[in-house]
C-alpha cells in the first residue's frame, strides 16, 4: 500500500468511525435528560392535580385553613423537587457531553499523531524505494551507454572503468529495492525498459556524432532487446514507463 492509500485507509476505518461514535455518544447524552424531563412533567401534572383538589375544598377558618396545610407543604416540596430535577437534567447532559467530547478529542489527537507517524514512515520508505529504483535504472543506463562508448576509441578508456562500478550499483540498488520495498517484477523490468529507451536515444546520438559503426550496431541490438522486453511484458502483463517519466 502506498502512503496515500494508508492515509485513506486510516481515514475510512478509524477517523470516520470515531466521528460517528462521537455523534452517537452526544445523542445518547440527551437520553437521561429526556427521561428526567418526562418524570418532571409527570410530577408537575400530579402537583397541578393536587392543587386543583386543594382549591376545590372549602377552607376551615376555625383552624386557619389547617385542612389545606398538607397540600401547601406538598406543593412546596414538589416545586423544590422539580427545580432540582430541572437542574439535574442540564448538569447530567453537560457533564456527559463534556466527558464524551474530551474522550473524542484525546482519541482524535492520538489518531492524528499515529496517522502522521505511519504515513511519514511509509512515505519516506516509498520515497527511498523510488530513489533506489531510479538509481538502479540510471546505473543500468550508464552500463548500456558505456558499452556503446566502447565502440568509440576516444570514449573507450573513460567508459571501461565505469561499467563495473555501474553494474555493482545497479545490482545493489535493484536487489535492495526488491528485498526492502517488495518491488514487483514489473517495476524492475520497467526500470530496465526505461534504461534501454534512453540508451537507444543517447547511444544513437553518440554513434552519429562520433561516426562509430560498432556503436550503431550496439544501439540496434538494444532496439531488439527493447522490443523483446515489450513483447514479454505484455504477456505478464506489465507496462513500460515513459522516457520522460520515472522508472
Amino acid at each position: 500500500m502506498t502512503c496515500r492509500e494508508i492515509g485513506q485507509w486510516i481515514t475510512d476505518n478509524i477517523e470516520k468511525p470515531l466521528e460517528q461514535w462521537f455523534v452517537r455518544a452526544r445523542q445518547q447524552c440527551t437520553e437521561p435528560r429526556r427521561w428526567l424531563e418526562e418524570r418532571r412533567r409527570e410530577i408537575e401534572d400530579w402537583r397541578r392535580t393536587q392543587e386543583a383538589r386543594c382549591r376545590e375544598q372549602p377552607c376551615q377558618w376555625f383552624c386557619l385553613c389547617c385542612n389545606k396545610w398538607f397540600y401547601w407543604i406538598v406543593d412546596l416540596l414538589v416545586r423544590i423537587l422539580t427545580v432540582i430535577i430541572d437542574v439535574l437534567e442540564h448538569v447530567i447532559e453537560a457533564v456527559c457531553t463534556l466527558i464524551v467530547t474530551l474522550i473524542w478529542l484525546l482519541l482524535s489527537i492520538l489518531v492524528q499523531v499515529v496517522k502522521w507517524i505511519v504515513v511519514s514512515v511509509v512515505c519516506l520508505l516509498e520515497a527511498l524505494c523510488a530513489i533506489l529504483i531510479l538509481a538502479g535504472a540510471v546505473a543500468l543506463l550508464v552500463i548500456l551507454l558505456g558499452i556503446v562508448a566502447l565502440g568509440v576509441p576516444a570514449l573507450a578508456a573513460m567508459a571501461a572503468p565505469l561499467i563495473p562500478i555501474a553494474a555493482a550499483v545497479a545490482v545493489a540498488a535493484l536487489i535492495t529495492s526488491r528485498l526492502i520495498c517488495e518491488m514487483s517484477r514489473c517495476r524492475i523490468f520497467g526500470a530496465m525498459g526505461w534504461a534501454l529507451k534512453w540508451a537507444i536515444v543517447l547511444g544513437a546520438a553518440i554513434s552519429l556524432i562520433m561516426l562509430s559503426p560498432p556503436s550503431a550496431l550496439v544501439v540496434a541490438v538494444y532496439g531488439g532487446l527493447l522490443a523483446a522486453l515489450a513483447i514479454a511484458l505484455e504477456k505478464i502483463p506489465c507496462a513500460l514507463p515513459r522516457m520522460l517519466g520515472l522508472p
